[in-house]
């Protein structure tokens, strides 16, 4: 009979693309993950992968049994989560993934809530960007995902994944206090054309999201500074006069020199999403983190225009 710890093996090889990434989303070395496919080809008596260069693929077989044990895996994932979900008690350990400042104002205030109206459930996390997230949701490697869209432009769900509102994040403009755009009360879109912005690098979920912003002015924002913190980006801000877009939740205290100002536009917000896969529904973990989130984004007042919010 098949293995379920080799199958799961071979399904993460199959999606990660490499042994060494494959042995790091399980907790493996890369000799363990080497022994697991070993196991599979000797029971079936052909390879499951073949060397390809300096790399490794999976051989045809491989690739059926990855592609059917993929789907075994996800019953019994769905089986075991209907089986916790009859005693209705949070138990066991979940991996929540989030993106830092997600992870810091709903994920780490939930945690002591978890605690203590489940004390049998542990929940660990880790922080990547969202697009990482959610293909490490889909691929098995963590159970669910705190993960933010604008707009309804880049967020795009697999067939095996749920997702459900937590909040709608609106951002501000954070500058220094002797910035010539200080005294405004609200800045528009036209009034940040030419401006310098810190932001994000390349190809980053905030560095695509503040280039949206000036699509339709035919403008392209002026990004002289990149950093992936937000308490980066607000020591450019001080230091160089720089702007920059920074969500409310989660956002780091400003210091005394440093000030934000919001947009004129509510409808510039981040929207953000937990993800699960659709085997994990019924989960009693699933649902009493959700909840709590819901109910830590619910009582989240949005900070006022001052120095010290």
């Amino acid at each position: 009979m098949i293995d379920i710890v080799a199958l799961r093996t071979l399904v993460a090889l199959d999606s990660l693309g490499s042994v060494t990434t494959a042995a790091e989303s399980l907790g493996y070395t890369p000799a363990a993950v080497s022994h697991q496919l070993q196991k599979l080809s000797r029971l079936l008596g052909t390879p499951v992968t073949e060397r390809i260069g300096r790399g490794i693929a999976l051989t045809p077989i491989g690739r059926e049994l990855s592609r059917r044990g993929a789907g075994l895996l996800a019953d019994l994932e769905s089986l075991e989560t209907d089986l916790r979900a009859r005693s209705g008690v949070p138990r066991g350990r979940i991996t929540v993934g989030g993106f830092s400042t997600g992870i810091r104002g709903l994920l780490v205030p939930a945690l002591p809530r978890l605690r203590d109206s489940a004390p049998e459930l542990t929940v660990s996390n880790t922080e990547e960007e969202p697009d990482e997230l959610l293909e490490m949701v889909t691929a098995g490697r963590i159970d669910a995902a705190l993960v933010f869209d604008w707009n309804g432009s880049s967020l795009r769900l697999p067939s095996t994944v749920n997702s459900e509102l937590i909040a709608v994040d609106r951002a501000d403009i954070i500058m220094s206090q002797d910035h010539h755009l200080a005294d405004r009360a609200e800045l528009g879109r036209r009034d940040l054309v030419d401006e310098v912005f810190v932001s994000a690098p390349h190809n980053g979920v905030c560095h695509r999201w503040l280039k949206a912003l000036f699509v339709d002015l035919d403008a392209e924002p002026r990004i002289d500074y990149l950093a992936y913190e937000y308490d980066t980006q607000i020591e450019f801000v001080r230091a160089m006069g720089a702007l920059a877009l920074v969500p409310r939740l989660g956002r780091p205290h400003l210091p005394e020199d440093v000030m934000h100002v919001p947009l004129d536009d509510p409808s510039i917000a981040r929207t953000i999403h937990l993800v699960w896969r659709q085997s994990m529904s019924a989960s009693p973990a699933i649902g009493l983190l959700l909840r709590e989130m819901k109910t830590i984004a619910e009582a989240d007042v949005p900070p006022r225009r001052s120095s010290s919010s």
